[in-house]
């Protein structure tokens, strides 16, 4: 195990003693009230400066506040994904087994993060009685995966750099969403923003299959380092969204590309409209 800061970062902000549980819980605690403080300070802005949020329906306004800050964690996750796929020697020379300092700051806070998304996203589904499958899947993954690499003192950070990666579309998601809210549909600036989503979703697709690449490549070092139910969360996450939530997310931005309609609140049509229509047409 190699807890050493290397890699060019400052060790004024990592080198803590990141062996100690009390150490990592401490920052996983961190992380979870600094994104829940980003959430309370986006609302508190957001209802003072802005008028298409006081506008907004409750539940909108709490997608709004969960958009912005799943995008500050984004900025967080794309800069450290990047150094690790990019940049780092030590994650580079053993994707498997290598750890550093700053990435184990990324693991404890993301890990606070994503208990932040779970609570948040169940609160919000029983509040106003909804349900996303797929969200609910895809953040109940990710908490226990990082959970997983916090108990693990052996687990290698590379694959835990590269699945914050994937993070790369939320800060665009974000700015669709909020353009969208504000009849921004039409502009150039939302069209641009929507083409770069998309992009960034391809990005995320293609992502999953070096990550698969790395799996096989380092099998056996993964298998040792990481626990059995860790590897296999891991390995069911990783083919959820190769298979099936990378694509139909990147379907549904596309979409929307094509048809600007805020498909996370759209309102079905009413049955006597449609039924008055299917009438109109049988007249004629």
């Amino acid at each position: 195990m190699n807890l050493e800061s290397d890699g060019g970062t400052s060790e004024s902000i990592f080198d803590l003693d990141y062996a100690s549980w009390k150490i990592r819980s401490t920052l996983a605690v961190a992380g979870f009230v600094f994104y829940l403080g980003v959430f309370v300070v986006c609302h508190q802005l957001s209802s003072s400066l802005n008028a298409t949020y006081r506008s907004l329906m409750a539940k909108e306004k709490v997608f709004w506040n969960l958009a912005a800050t799943r995008a500050v964690f984004g900025v967080q996750s794309t800069t450290a994904g990047l150094w690790a796929l990019l940049v780092d020697p030590v994650l580079q020379a053993d994707k498997a087994r290598g750890q550093q300092n700053w990435c184990w700051f990324h693991v404890a806070t993301a890990t606070g993060f994503f208990f932040f998304e779970n609570v948040a996203v169940h609160l919000s589904n029983l509040f106003f009685r909804t349900f996303d499958l797929f969200l609910v899947v895809h953040h109940l993954f990710a908490f226990l995966g990082f959970l997983g690499s916090v108990v693990n003192l052996e687990a290698g950070h590379y694959l835990a750099m590269t699945t914050l990666l994937l993070e790369m579309s939320t800060p665009f998601t974000c700015i669709s969403w909020m353009l969208l809210k504000a009849g921004w549909s039409d502009s150039v600036l939302w069209k641009l923003n929507q083409w770069l989503m998309i992009h960034m979703f391809h990005c995320r697709m293609v992502l999953t299959y070096h990550m698969w690449w790395v799996c096989f490549w380092y099998w056996d070092s993964l298998l040792s380092s990481l626990s059995l139910p860790h590897f296999t969360l891991f390995l069911v996450g990783l083919s959820l969204l190769t298979l099936v939530l990378n694509p139909y997310w990147t379907h549904k931005k596309t979409q929307q590309l094509l048809n600007p309609v805020d498909w996370n609140f759209a309102q079905p049509e009413p049955k006597s409209r449609a039924n008055g229509q299917v009438l109109q047409k049988k007249a004629r």
